[in-house]
């Protein structure tokens, strides 16, 4: 598991996967563009809440929702 010092600003992760692909929550994850094998940008990092950065598009979300990514630090 990833521990949340290696994810700072600047940092680039790949999507590996979800901990949970029936969790309706997944689903919209995936809708936004949080596809497995996309790389992410992580842009800005403000208490609970991430700015990330997927191909030409910038996205919120949450701690919670960021948790449920299974992610490899590039």
């Amino acid at each position: 598991m990833i521990e949340e010092k290696d994810l700072k600003e600047g940092k680039e992760f790949l999507i590996l996967g979800y901990e949970s692909e029936n969790n309706p929550v997944v689903q919209k994850l995936k809708s936004m563009g949080l596809k497995e094998g996309k790389r992410v940008r992580i842009l800005m990092k403000n208490g609970r809440v991430y700015l990330l950065k997927v191909d030409n598009t910038r996205i919120v979300i949450d701690k919670n929702l960021f948790q449920l990514l299974k992610k490899e630090v590039h």
